[in-house]
């Protein structure tokens, strides 16, 4: 069962991510998933803008405590995928751990007048440090006192720090988002991926995403055929055959 759906609509990518039976918590298939999406929309010659939504409900309450993901870091924009394309969230309801990084690493919030925005990891002693990179995203004394206590935040105070662009009635985030992202793809390619490749290398970049492209990289070698075969070609003292795959 595909957990996340893309629609290509006259340039721009609907990413959409369900998983009501679970409260759309994320396990390893959903993260998975949303990676897929990433690599696609980065590489689509079709899709100039992308819009994250998880319906009009909850966006994303966090991992899913009964079938934790191995990697949540994978399904995060910007992150695991380059992509110089504009990311725009909307967001409804609970936005909490890992879709508030999710909405943190998007380029562009649109929230709904309900959503609540929330960082537990300091109540319940998990934490995959993506969220450590905030004081990018929106001022440091506001993001300590949210990080730290794990209360929720509303969406109108998420707009007055700058973490959302809009805030709209309920049930309203999609289509507002959707209004922005055609707007943004009717607009020259070449200079909007240039105004966000320019000021990501403006951005300072917190130390997860500093390194994160390196340890993924490494994963993949250590998950590789190369690596099995190479250790198996020094038990058995023979030379390897390597296949880079």
């Amino acid at each position: 069962m595909s957990e996340v759906t893309y629609e290509s609509r006259a340039g721009v990518a609907v990413i959409t991510f369900s998983r009501p039976e679970a409260n759309n918590t994320l396990n390893q298939g959903a993260c998975n998933q949303l990676h897929a999406a990433w690599k696609r929309f980065a590489s689509s010659d079709e899709d100039r803008v992308a819009v994250l939504t998880g319906g009009d409900r909850n966006f994303c309450t966090g991992a899913d405590t009964r079938d934790m993901p191995e990697n949540v870091l994978i399904c995060m924009p910007n992150l695991a995928v380059e992509c110089s394309k504009p990311i725009i969230a909307a967001v409804s309801g609970w936005v909490v751990g890992a879709g508030a990084s999710m909405a943190m690493m998007a380029d562009m919030v649109v929230a709904s007048s309900d959503a609540k925005f929330m960082y537990p990891e300091a109540k319940v002693g998990a934490f995959a440090g993506l969220m450590g990179g905030f004081p990018t995203r929106m001022p440091i004394k506001v993001g300590m006192q949210w990080t730290m206590t794990g209360d929720p935040m509303s969406a109108q105070r998420a707009y007055e720090i700058g973490f959302a662009n809009e805030v709209t009635e309920p049930g309203q985030q999609l289509e507002r988002a959707l209004e922005l992202a055609n707007k943004i793809a009717a607009n020259a390619p070449l200079v909007v991926r240039a105004l966000k490749t320019l000021a990501f290398q403006t951005l300072p970049r917190g130390p997860i995403e500093q390194n994160f492209a390196n340890a993924l990289m490494l994963q993949g070698i250590r998950n590789s055929g190369d690596y099995v075969e190479g250790l198996t070609a020094h038990a058995e003292k023979r030379k390897p055959a390597f296949r880079a795959e």
